[in-house]
């Protein structure tokens, strides 16, 4: 299973859209879904396309990079902005972060960073292989969700690293609800894993456990594959 994290690119410059494209597709990790030429056309393809990440100048034609910012704020689709820009004055910056931006690079790029950059910003995609891969063993219902959730934040960091409590934060406000239910709801699911002793659960935990594993223990696993996907 490959996680890969779907890319748009707003770039106004066609040579350095043509070279963006060239660098970017068939990097491991990461799907180039569309390019768009300015502001406007970059918030429709947000729409049609939904990418994870959008990678984006900021000086462009009509609407530039920051009223992108401003008008994506106000759409259902939210995806992570990494600013691409030759802009870098102080104010510019900090205007980008407060209008929403996730990340900041002053051109030229490093292309080979780029990879791990999208994924450490973004959750999206993890979460939603961790999704499926509980759905593949059989699970179902509140729990899944939560631990794709839960999983994909302690994956962000080295193993162990991040405390188990914002992980359950992050699938707190997800599903707005309280800690104590998204603790129960993980164990449910994980209780019936381990009646239910397939073989795929049984591959992720080690073998079949004598018990129902901890909470943590099953999370932490979760996050190791992950990171090997």
């Amino acid at each position: 299973m490959a996680l890969e994290i779907r890319v748009l690119v707003v770039e106004d410059d066609p040579e350095t859209r043509m070279l963006t494209e060239a660098l970017l597709s068939g990097r491991k990790g990461v799907c180039l879904c569309a390019l768009a030429k300015d502001g406007l056309e970059g918030l429709e393809l947000v729409e049609q396309t939904r990418p994870d990440i959008v990678l984006l100048d900021l000086i462009l034609p009509g609407m530039d990079g920051l009223d992108f910012l401003r008008a994506l704020r106000r759409r259902s689709a939210r995806p992570a902005v990494v600013v691409a820009s030759q802009a870098s004055e102080p104010t510019v910056i900090r205007l980008a972060f407060q209008l929403g931006a996730s990340y900041y690079l002053i051109k030229p790029l490093n292309f080979d960073s780029l990879p791990d950059l999208f994924h450490s910003l973004c959750l999206e995609p993890r979460e939603r292989a961790a999704a499926d891969y509980l759905r593949g063993m059989g699970a179902s219902g509140l729990g899944v969700e939560a631990a794709a959730r839960t999983a994909a934040v302690l994956s962000t960091g080295a193993e162990g690293a991040i405390p188990l409590k914002e992980g359950y934060a992050a699938a707190m406000a997800a599903q707005n609800t309280s800690y104590a239910c998204v603790e129960k709801n993980i164990r449910s699911m994980v209780g019936k894993l381990q009646a239910g002793a397939c073989g795929e659960y049984q591959a992720l935990m080690g073998g079949l456990p004598a018990e129902r594993p901890s909470n943590e223990l099953f999370l932490r696993r979760l996050a190791r594959r992950i990171l090997e996907w």
